[in-house]
C-alpha cells in the first residue's frame, strides 16, 4: 500500500526533489537518474545549504523524496512540510523521528550496527525498495514511460558502446 500511496504522491506532483545527506544523498542521485529517463519532474540538490533552500521554495504541489537509513535528518523535512510538500522517506525504521513528518514511509529491512555506517546492505536495500517503486510509477502510466525509455534510450544510444 505505501508503495502504491507513494506512487501516485509520485505521479500527481508538479515536481520531486529526490534527497538525503552523505551517502544517502549518492542513493537519491541514483534513484533521481532512474526517474530522470522517464520525467523531467524529478531533481536533486547537492548539499545541505542547496536542499534547504529547495525545501523553503516547495509547495503543495510538489514531493520530497528523502533517503535517510537512520531516518532522523529533520531540517529539510521539517521545511518542506512547513511549506506544504509531501513528504516520501525511505528508511530503515517505522519510528525514526522524520517518520513522523512523512505522508509515505517506504522501510527497507537491511539491518546495520553502528560499525558498519553506510554498509552495502543497507544500501542495497534501500536501492531495492526504490527500483519498486520507479517500477510502481512506470507501470501507473506504462505506454507514456514506455514511449519515454525509447527515446532518452536513443539518445544514449551513440554513448554506449
Amino acid at each position: 500500500d505505501a508503495i502504491y500511496h507513494a506512487a501516485t504522491l509520485l505521479q500527481r506532483a508538479r515536481q520531486v526533489y529526490c534527497l538525503g545527506q552523505g551517502g544517502s544523498q549518492v542513493l537519491a542521485e541514483d534513484i533521481w537518474a532512474r526517474f530522470s529517463m522517464i520525467s523531467t519532474k524529478f531533481r536533486t540538490a547537492g548539499d545541505s545549504h542547496m536542499q534547504a533552500i529547495t525545501a523553503s521554495l516547495m509547495g503543495p504541489e510538489d514531493v520530497l523524496l528523502f533517503v535517510s537509513y537512520s531516518g532522523d535528518t529533520m531540517d529539510t523535512l521539517r521545511l518542506a512540510k512547513e511549506n506544504g510538500a509531501k513528504v516520501i522517506l525511505i528508511t530503515h525504521y517505522d519510528d525514526a523521528p522524520g517518520a513522523a513528518l512523512a505522508d509515505v514511509v517506504l522501510l527497507c529491512g537491511a539491518q546495520e550496527n553502528p560499525l558498519d555506517s553506510g554498509s552495502i546492505p543497507a544500501k542495497l536495500a534501500m536501492l531495492f525498495v526504490a527500483n519498486v517503486l520507479v517500477l510502481r510509477y512506470t507501470l501507473d502510466n506504462q505506454e507514456l514511460a514506455n514511449l519515454l525509455l525509447s527515446r532518452t534510450s536513443q539518445a544514449l544510444g551513440s554513448k554506449l558502446l
